[in-house]
């Protein structure tokens, strides 16, 4: 049996046999009335989402020819579901046997541990007519904002279902009656669940229950982004200049600060704030800092050029040397070999990313070596420079790449080899598969010859050399020895498959479905 911690933190995780076990040993354990797995139990089904409740008691409802995970109806006796324990008849409640929920439904009514809330709120979507209204009627009675925190995510999630989709608009009717509706949604807009916490911000909004100053002061906070986007929309809309530039341009998002740079125009906007956005990580907020730094009559490339040969942070110089090429300014090329040969990630990244343009056939010593190196994103940006120049190199250049210890830098050396594209492609994915680190049955699944390009008489040699030895089953190895032209190879394939096998005894004349038939009737006597 898994923990109860252990359960709550992969619950959203599990897969259908997993959940299907796990309901047997609850079951088991509620059967022999054992406490401390019962409690394991109800940790588990109090702390799954709405989402993963539903859906766990879709698998412990569904027909199985083996039987039903919760075990046979029988099983689930008066003296089994009068246990003290709530979580017993919660189990219960999720049975694929009607009689076995109802009693279980009518059981729960005398509980209100969070537990029995949700099973409650799981079953006003129950098919059986009975089932639905007495868990309808219960759940409409508790109305405490505690019962509310485990009931309405559920109802939320049933709404969109049919069966149950009417008890939502009215248990919410109820507890704004009972708390006031400013009560009930804070409430709502403090919950635990994701969904019903985003449309608990979305009713706020449309009903003026948040103000522009609860959203200000809110903002900053967080941490969801689409209840953030909901934030950003309402500031930029109905806030002063200054709010919006106070909080928007400040905002950990992107989006909040280019539509903060979108809605100021040149005069409300503070230059620092401007500059300081010129170096920004987004490639769109650095877009429209641009435009306003201009509006203000400033020259964006001396600003990027002043900040990139400064001694300013290196991200923020990279930055700056993004944002100059973005402007279209020539950079001279031993200033990008500088930033390449640079001490510094960041700058050597940059000057990677400047270099796609100007690299020269002596550069590609260099741009290997950067491949093989011990820095992945380093070693990524060097080869999107070799690929991006593929007649500054061969594949010859290769070679040493592909003969490494390292299985990191020969699945890189795989990488710039395919990146050439037609059969070369698969010339290379077939090497992979000879490579003892590759996954086999991955690569094979992806094996495929370009059209309309017939391989060159050495690209053809190389195939048919790598296909003799290739792990791929027969009709993989005739295909693609007739897409490249190897006929002859095809039928040496078709041949070896037609060869009897050597040393494998006799061979019975019976058929596989002949011994399934022997088989069947030895067994039925």
């Amino acid at each position: 049996m898994i923990p109860g911690g252990e359960a709550a933190r992969i619950g959203r995780m599990l897969n259908p046999p997993q959940i299907r076990r796990r309901l047997g040993e609850s079951a088991a354990a509620a059967f022999r009335g054992d406490r401390p797995a019962l409690e394991d139990t109800a940790s588990w089904l109090t702390s799954v989402t709405a989402r993963e409740l539903l859906r766990i008691d879709y698998f412990a409802r569904q027909f199985r020819y083996e039987g039903p995970a919760l075990e046979k109806p029988e099983k689930w006796t008066r003296k089994v579901l009068a246990s003290p324990q709530p979580v017993v008849a919660a189990l219960a409640s999720m049975h694929p046997d009607g009689h076995v929920r109802e009693r279980a439904v009518r059981s729960l009514t005398a509980s209100h541990e969070p537990v029995s809330d949700r099973a409650l709120a799981v079953r006003v979507s129950d098919h059986v007519g009975v089932i639905r209204e007495t868990a309808a009627r219960e759940v409409l009675r508790r109305l405490t904002l505690d019962h509310a925190d485990q009931i309405t995510p559920l109802l939320q999630r049933i709404e969109g279902r049919g069966r149950g989709a009417d008890v939502l608009p009215l248990y919410l009717h109820a507890l704004v009656t009972e708390h006031g509706e400013a009560e009930v949604w804070a409430r709502l807009r403090s919950s635990t669940d994701r969904d019903l916490r985003r449309t608990a911000f979305r009713h706020s909004f449309d009903s003026g229950l948040l103000g522009l100053q609860d959203v200000v002061a809110l903002f900053p906070k967080e941490r969801d982004q689409v209840v953030s986007r909901q934030f950003i929309r309402v500031i930029a809309e109905s806030a002063a200049p200054d709010v919006v530039a106070r909080v928007l341009l400040r905002g950990r998002s992107a989006e909040s600060r280019a539509l903060g740079l979108v809605k100021l125009t040149a005069a409300e906007l503070d230059s620092a704030d401007v500059e300081r956005l010129l170096v920004d990580p987004s490639v769109l907020v650095r877009l429209w800092a641009r435009r306003r730094w201009q509006e203000m009559g400033r020259d964006p490339a001396t600003s990027y050029a002043a900040v990139a040969r400064s001694t300013a942070k290196p991200t923020v110089r990279a930055r700056a040397y993004a944002g100059l090429a973005e402007t279209g300014a020539a950079i001279e090329r031993q200033e990008i070999l500088d930033l390449v040969h640079s001490a510094e990630p960041p700058l050597r990244k940059a000057g990677l990313s400047l270099f796609r343009d100007s690299a020269t056939a002596e550069d590609v010593p260099l741009l290997f070596s950067l491949v093989a190196g011990d820095h992945s994103r380093v070693a990524r940006l060097a080869s999107e420079v070799l690929t991006h120049n593929p007649l500054l190199w061969s594949l010859s250049d290769l070679a040493s790449l592909k003969a490494a210890e390292a299985p990191e830098l020969r699945r890189r050396a795989w990488w710039l080899h395919r990146q050439r594209g037609g059969w070369e492609a698969l010339v290379a994915d077939l090497e992979l598969l000879h490579d003892t680190n590759a996954p086999v049955d991955t690569v094979a699944r992806h094996l495929a010859p370009p059209m309309y390009v017939q391989p060159t008489d050495a690209q053809r040699q190389r195939i048919a050399e790598l296909l003799v030895t290739a792990p791929l089953d027969h009709n993989g190895l005739v295909y693609l020895a007739m897409a490249a032209g190897l006929p002859d190879l095809a039928v040496t394939f078709n041949a070896r498959k037609s060869a009897p096998a050597p040393d494998s005894g006799p061979v019975p004349a019976t058929s596989r479905r002949q011994w399934w038939r022997v088989w069947n009737r030895h067994s039925s006597t």
